[in-house]
């Protein structure tokens, strides 16, 4: 395994392994829910991460385009709506840390070792690249505030009882 720091956080990582895990996902979490937040999410993807933090993904051998999961917060004051998630890698945090990183544009990142279950394709050695940022509405449809941007009709499982937020 490699280390690398990020922050305050020093973590240990197994890029070929993170790569290989990938391999067997098909798509990422937002890609798995119907709802307009995660709908809106996958539109933004591509631009969503800063180079720093894609350049970060690619180092540990994460695929950008299959996040674990994206939440979708809400709408915030100046318009732009809160989003967060998370990447799996095979690797475990050695020094925790208590500071977020930033990439600009009020995106925040840090290394987690709290959250759901990962596909079995990571098996037993885990732990995520967390994130947090503002981003805009692209849907054509209005945000609807009285189901906060949940589907109505059916929503898409990854097979681990789970679906985007």
């Amino acid at each position: 395994m490699n280390q690398l720091r990020i922050g305050d956080q020093l973590i240990h990582y197994d890029r070929e392994a993170t790569v290989a895990a990938y391999s067997q996902i098909k798509q990422g979490g937002a890609d798995l829910c119907t709802c307009s937040g995660c709908r809106n999410f996958a539109l933004l993807r591509a631009k969503a991460y800063p180079d720093a933090f894609r350049e970060l993904l690619n180092t540990l051998g994460i695929d950008a385009k299959k996040e674990g999961e994206a939440v979708h917060y809400g709408p915030r004051e100046d318009s732009s709506h809160l989003y967060g998630g998370w990447f799996y890698f095979v690797g475990n945090i050695i020094e925790a840390g208590e500071a977020s990183s930033t990439a600009g544009n009020g995106f925040q990142y840090w290394a987690g070792a709290s959250f759901p279950r990962p596909p079995a394709a990571f098996q037993k050695t885990v732990a995520a690249i967390q994130f947090i940022t503002p981003l805009p509405w692209l849907l054509d449809e209005p945000y609807d505030k009285a189901t906060g941007g949940k589907a109505t009709g059916s929503r898409k499982s990854d097979g681990t009882g789970r679906a985007g937020e």
